[in-house]
């Protein structure tokens, strides 16, 4: 457990997970709830007008616009076959998103180990075991650290599941997690359902402000001094950070490191996104009302913009993404293309009914955008265009979907449909 493990920033990039991730049931419908599809109620709209002003808020207001095609490649020709998908195609995208979007990891080698330093035995009711842990990253006698707490469940007959859960509101420390639900990230509730769960705090990894950047991991790396247009932005440096929490889940016993998810919500829905677009070892990215520079297009110019996230949260992306505020229209991606990325494996998007300004809408028409990959990669997914009624979760193959009433926020009702969703894929 304590030797460390070298690594290059290339591994991952052109790992598949191996395992058939096939599913076609639904999800089943809430009984009593109405069938009508979803549409932002008026009052929430003129909410948002009075609060949050001057950015649109109505669907009326949403300009035409073209998205990239996933399945043409930049020079026109058309991509007709997985294998040039997987050998083409798929590879120029992730280079596209690195340098407009997200940042490029260093090519930097590295050593990770990880040192336990308190265990609760027989946590919820004798069903699991928690830990609290220390990742620590060595570059040339340097290192960086980090904390994280896992908990496993006990006495199972094969190897389990796990979520990896990208926490960007606050550290729950062991003995918290273990006495106390918490329905951000709640332990007990994945447990109980056949998983294995992480947890890690992004400002552990790289502090979530805009003078952050000497104190995180992005500068701890050799040979940059200050940020570049296309260096990686905190969103891919907590991304890897759940790769190393991978790591750990996938050095035990107890976990299958084939049957791992992703999950965050908000600013930790874009990282989970991006994670298992880098990280192909994750066999499910679970977005919750991730919005701008997560699951939301941006050509919509709907709720958060472009301009609007790369003012406040410029350290977030690469540089070279403030360059399309109020030019989305001239991105050469869009956020539909990070579902792709995904495929073939599962991708659940999550919104809320009083999030307009995550825009709903737009994170439900990326899932749809996306199905011409999973098609063309022999898998199901959702190809409806008409959004599902609230509070009824729509599933179909790879991908699922569903908005909850209530506002901004990761509540118990999402975690279970997400698990539901992820049962047939990861815990038949």
């Amino acid at each position: 457990m304590n030797q460390p493990a070298i690594h290059s920033p290339r591994l991952w990039h052109t790992a598949m997970v191996s395992a058939a991730l096939v599913v076609t049931s639904s999800i089943r419908v809430n009984a009593g709830e109405p069938q009508k599809p979803w549409s932002a109620r008026p009052e929430v709209v003129a909410d948002f007008e009075i609060r949050k002003p001057p950015f649109n808020y109505a669907e009326k207001n949403v300009p035409d616009y073209t998205l990239p095609d996933p399945v043409v490649a930049s020079d026109g020709s058309k991509i007709a076959t997985a294998d040039d998908w997987n050998q083409r195609r798929r590879s120029e995208l992730m280079e596209l998103f690195r340098s407009h979007v997200y940042g490029r990891r260093p090519d930097v080698e590295y050593a990770v180990q990880f040192k336990q330093t308190e265990v609760l035995e027989d946590v919820f009711d004798g069903a699991a075991t928690g830990r609290s842990m220390t990742a620590t990253i060595t570059i040339d006698g340097r290192s960086f650290s980090f904390p994280f707490v896992a908990f496993v469940p006990n006495d199972q007959e094969r190897p389990v599941p796990a979520i990896v859960h990208i926490n960007n509101r606050y550290f729950i420390p062991l003995e918290k997690a273990a006495s106390e639900h918490d329905p951000f990230w709640p332990a007990r509730t994945i447990i109980e359902r056949g998983y294995a769960t992480a947890s890690f705090h992004t400002s552990h990894v790289d502090p979530d402000r805009k003078d952050g950047y000497a104190d995180g991991i992005r500068s701890f790396f050799p040979g940059v001094q200050a940020p570049s247009d296309e260096a990686w932005g905190s969103l891919s440096a907590w991304g890897w950070a759940a790769s190393r929490i991978l790591d750990y889940l996938d050095s035990l016993d107890a976990v299958d490191g084939t049957r791992v998810a992703v999950s965050g919500h908000s600013r930790g829905g874009k990282t989970a996104l991006w994670a298992a677009c880098e990280d192909t070892r994750f066999a499910i990215a679970y977005s919750n009302e991730s919005g701008c520079g997560g699951a939301a297009l941006s050509r919509r110019d709907f709720g958060e913009t472009v301009g609007k996230i790369t003012t406040k949260y410029f350290y977030w992306f690469c540089g070279a993404f403030s360059q399309y505020a109020d030019r989305e229209s001239e991105l050469p991606v869009d956020q539909h293309e990070v579902m792709a990325l995904i495929a073939p494996r599962g991708v659940y998007v999550a919104s809320a009914d009083e999030d307009l300004w995550c825009d709903p809408r737009g994170e439900y028409a990326s899932l749809v955008a996306a199905a011409p990959v999973f098609r063309l990669l022999n898998k199901k997914s959702i190809s409806n265009a008409t959004m599902p009624a609230l509070n009824q979760p729509r599933v179909n193959g790879q991908t699922g979907y569903h908005i909850r009433t209530g506002s901004h926020g990761l509540r118990g009702k999402d975690w279970r449909w997400f698990l539901d969703f992820a049962d047939p894929l990861l815990n038949p």
